[in-house]
This record gives C-alpha cells, structure tokens and sequence, in this order.
C-alpha cells in the first residue's frame, strides 16, 4: 500500500509550539484523527486516546532527536490504522534525546494486535522525510499540499519486513579517535551513557570505547589474572589518569574487543541474536563506515514487545 493512501493531504498541518505543554501538542494531533479520519467511529473516547499517548510519553519521550517524535499507542477496540504528521517551524522542547528542539510530529494509533503496521508505516515515512530537502520543504513551504503531493509522487510504500534502520534510533552523542581519555570520560559522563561509539578524522565508525575501557587502562594488567584482591586495600588504580601522559588519546589504546555491528537491512531476528547470542547491551546500524543509529535491547521491548495501553 501506499503511504499517500495512509497520510491524506489534510494529515498533514503546521502546528505551534510557542508555549504550549506536550499535552496541547498531542492535542492538536489527535483533533485531526478525529476531524479528518474518523477516528470517531472507533469505540474508542477521545479521552481514552490522549490519556494512552500521554501515558507513553510519561514513560519516555517519543522525541528520538534529530528533529522527530513519534507520538503512538495502541488500543484493543481499535480496527482501522491512523497516522497525522504536524510540522512546528520554530521547534519545540518535546524532551528530546538529544535535548534539541523538535520540528516533526508523527502520531499514529493502530489495533493492539497490529504493532507490525506501526512500525512498518513509521519506516515509511522515515524514508520520505529523511532527505534534506524533503524536510526543507515542509519547514518552509505555505502549502502543505504541496508535501502531500511530493509524498504521493515519491511512491514510498508500507512494506512488510521490519529491519534495523526501521527501529534504530539516533545514537547521542560520540567521541573522535583523537580525544583523550580525560575527554571520553567527560563526555561519557555529560551523556549518562556507559559507552560511546568513536569517530576517525573522517567521521567513519572506528569501534567504541566505554568504561570498562576506562577501568582496564586505570588497573594493573596482572590484576585480571587474580581472583580476588582483598590482600589490596588502598591501591588508587585511577593513579594512572594523572600519572600518564594527559595527551594519550584514544586511537593509543589497544582496545581489542570489536564494537557490534549490523547493517541498516538486518532483520529483527538478525538483531535478537547479536544482543543475546553474544550477551550484547546493544548494536551499532552502520553502512559503508557510516554511522547511522543504534538498537539497544530497550529498543525492542518498546517497539516490538510491548503491547502499550
């Protein structure tokens, strides 16, 4: 199907984000559904709607960053699949990943029993969007039927495989080959995260460092052969830090694990088996070098798991 048939030219509108809570923003989308989709046949109130797509969004956000959220639930008395796309030139703080402002506004509400359809729709409108002039266009055209139209000529259609690009997210946050460690563990630090995936000159994936890598420079290498070290009571292994050279850099280190890795095509089965065949936290979507986002186990409870509302 295409997704022009899924997303008419009245499902897509310019919303406001000057002073409005998330609440009036999920408000404004939900009007659509009701206004334009017969959303009001469903057995379904419109409080019941708002209450489960505000209850997602108290889990955590649906801003994946770079500009996008993907407001969504799904309720058992639903039978038809909708989809509304708000766009908010000047952006808004929608509590983003990556703490900026959010331009696009996917929402979407589907049948309990078909999470497929979400995601496969949510791909679809991925793949249009993407492009950079695509996006321009819908921050800065007054005629929004002209996105439909683009929409409807670009003959993006809902398919029926689920792969890793159709569920990564943005990955927050990196560190460059030539930082330091002291600079991998402020920034491992300003992110909340464990691990960071590292950049060469180039901006290609080199692998990724964490604070096991911190740890292991910071203590003596016969250590890993003890099995306990209750005879050491006040060694400092973080000496190390100020002792070394401050301008040790990462590409220095000898990290010799490799950081996971799938391509963008890999199917959800592919990505189940590198998380728990290798007792992965998660895995990297790279192509041709290129870093395009991450799948972390919270990926696929959420997104495939989860039966929400």
């Amino acid at each position: 199907m295409k997704l022009s048939q899924i997303v008419t030219k009245r499902s897509i509108i310019e919303i406001s984000g000057l002073d409005k809570s998330k609440e009036q923003i999920v408000a404004e989308l939900v009007d659509v559904l009701y206004e334009e989709q017969g959303l009001g046949n469903e057995e379904v109130s419109r409080q019941e709607v708002m209450d489960g797509l505000i209850e997602r969004e108290r889990q955590q956000s649906t801003a994946v960053g770079e500009g996008f959220a993907f407001p969504h639930a799904r309720f058992p008395k639903v039978r038809g699949f909708y989809m509304v796309i708000g766009i908010c030139r000047e952006g808004v703080d929608f509590e983003s990943m990556d703490m900026e402002p959010t331009h696009f506004f996917v929402l979407t509400l589907v049948s309990q029993s078909k999470a497929n359809t979400l995601l496969q729709a949510r791909a679809a409108i991925m793949r249009f969007m993407m492009p950079e002039e695509i996006r321009g266009l819908m921050l800065e055209t007054d005629d929004l039927t002209k996105v439909w139209k683009k929409l409807d000529e670009s003959g993006v259609e809902v398919n029926n495989d689920i792969l890793a690009r159709d569920i990564m997210r943005p990955q927050v946050g990196s560190v460059s080959s030539d930082a330091t460690l002291q600079d991998a563990a402020r920034l491992l630090h300003k992110h909340h995260v464990d691990t960071l995936p590292i950049l060469d000159g180039e901006g290609h994936f080199a692998g990724d460092i964490s604070g096991y890598d911190l740890f292991s420079f910071g203590i003596p290498e016969f250590f890993f052969n003890l099995k306990k070290i209750s005879f050491v009571k006040h060694m400092d292994p973080f000496e190390n830090y100020f002792l070394a050279d401050t301008a040790l850099k990462i590409k220095d280190m000898k990290i010799k694990r490799k950081a996971p890795v799938i391509l963008p095509t890999a199917t959800i089965i592919e990505i189940v088996f590198e998380l728990t065949a290798h007792d992965r936290q998660l895995v990297y979507v790279v192509e041709e070098g290129r870093l395009l986002g991450v799948i972390d186990r919270f990926s696929i409870v959420d997104k495939i798991l989860v039966a929400e509302v």
